[in-house]
Order: C-alpha cells, then sequence, then structure tokens
C-alpha cells in the first residue's frame, strides 16, 4: 500500500492561526484584567506594545506596583504575561483592522468588552502613527523642508470615544519644490507619535554631525 502523504511539505503547512496554543493560566489572566482600573490596562498595553516593537527592554513588575499598592504580586505577573500573549498574537493576525481584532478577542478570550477595545484600538495607533511616517517621509521627498510649524491642542472627541480629551501636537510642513513653489502639508500626531519623530530627527541630527 502507499504511504500517507509526508506532512513535512510545503503544500501541507497550515498557517498558524492566533491562539492556537492558549498558555496555562491565561483565561485567570483575562479576568485580572477585567478588574484593572482602565489606565492601568492603557499602560500595559502601551508598555507592552513598545517591548513587541523593540522600543523598550522589559515591562518592569515595579511600575504597576507603585500604580496599584494594594495589588497582588503574582496577579500583576499573571496580566503582564497575558498582555504580551494577546499583544503578540494580534500581531500575527492578517489583518489590524480594529473591528476584525475584536472578533477575534471575543472568540478567543474572556476579557470584558472594554478590555477588548482597548487592546483593538492600540494597533489602530500604531498603523496612524505609521501612516504618519509615510506621510511626513513622501513630504520631504517631494523637495525642500523650508519650515516647520506646530501647537498643541486637545481633542475632544473622536469616533471611539466621546470626551476624549487627549492631547496632540499639529504640525505644518512648508515643502519648496524644484520651482521654488511652497506647498503645506498638514499632520496631526499624539504625544507619543511626536516624541518617536523628535527622537528620529534627533538621531538624523547625530548622523549628520559625523558625516
Amino acid at each position: 500500500p502507499s504511504s500517507p502523504p509526508s506532512s513535512r511539505g510545503g503544500s501541507w503547512k497550515m498557517a498558524a492561526h492566533p491562539f492556537a496554543q492558549i498558555p496555562p493560566g491565561f483565561f485567570a489572566a483575562n479576568e485580572i484584567l477585567n478588574e484593572l482600573p482602565e489606565e492601568v490596562t492603557k499602560q500595559m498595553i502601551s508598555d507592552g506594545q513598545k517591548l513587541q516593537s523593540r522600543e523598550s527592554e522589559s515591562m518592569p513588575l515595579e511600575c504597576y506596583e507603585k500604580l496599584l499598592p494594594d495589588s497582588n504580586r503574582k496577579n500583576l505577573s499573571s496580566a503582564i504575561n497575558a498582555v504580551l500573549y494577546i499583544i503578540r498574537e494580534l500581531s500575527n493576525s492578517s489583518t489590524q483592522e480594529p473591528k476584525a481584532l475584536n472578533k477575534i478577542l471575543e472568540r478567543e478570550t474572556d476579557l470584558a468588552k472594554t478590555v477588548r477595545a482597548q487592546f483593538a484600538l492600540s494597533f489602530k495607533g500604531e498603523q496612524d502613527g505609521e501612516d504618519a511616517k509615510k506621510k511626513v517621509t513622501k513630504s520631504l521627498a517631494l523637495g525642500k523642508l523650508v519650515d516647520i510649524k506646530w501647537k498643541l491642542g486637545m481633542g475632544m472627541a473622536s469616533s471611539s470615544c466621546a470626551a476624549l480629551k487627549a492631547p496632540f501636537v499639529s504640525l505644518v510642513l512648508s515643502i519648496a519644490d524644484k520651482n521654488n513653489t511652497i506647498k503645506r502639508y498638514p499632520l496631526e500626531l499624539s504625544i507619543d507619535q511626536f516624541h518617536d519623530f523628535r527622537q528620529t530627527f534627533k538621531t538624523m541630527a547625530t548622523q549628520i554631525e559625523q558625516v
């Protein structure tokens, strides 16, 4: 009789499915996340995103213990591990669209609706940051940067929050093309995105000084 086809063949390899291998204690950690204050969960997700993108090297437990002095150390550690696992799995998803990510979380986790939304929207912010960088790069490629104007604003509403009250930086780049015609390109960045750009320009200046 003929032998069955080998599972080592490339045509038999299946794409990894998000949350295919749930670690022990994951659902218990979901309940811990559901009970955490919103701002603490938001901070954990933000720190987890930075660790995932290698912008930071760790998520120190002590930082969250200061925010929650009466918390259980073991529970906080479980929550951090769950956050990192969720971010890693969502990063491997075929889509980064918040609604799709929210549906994945609804299907695969026991997270509360508000917590699912925080995770899903965190990827939207990440995508917005990439879009902003591309927009600046495209603008600079069109000609010579002659001026940058900026101002600090406060967002009072958004599609996802009725009263956001989140600070942002409004930039206007003035670019001169080869005919010396100046065009202006407006851009809005969150505070975190602005700090990323500041670090990028600082790095560029350092490299230029070394030339």
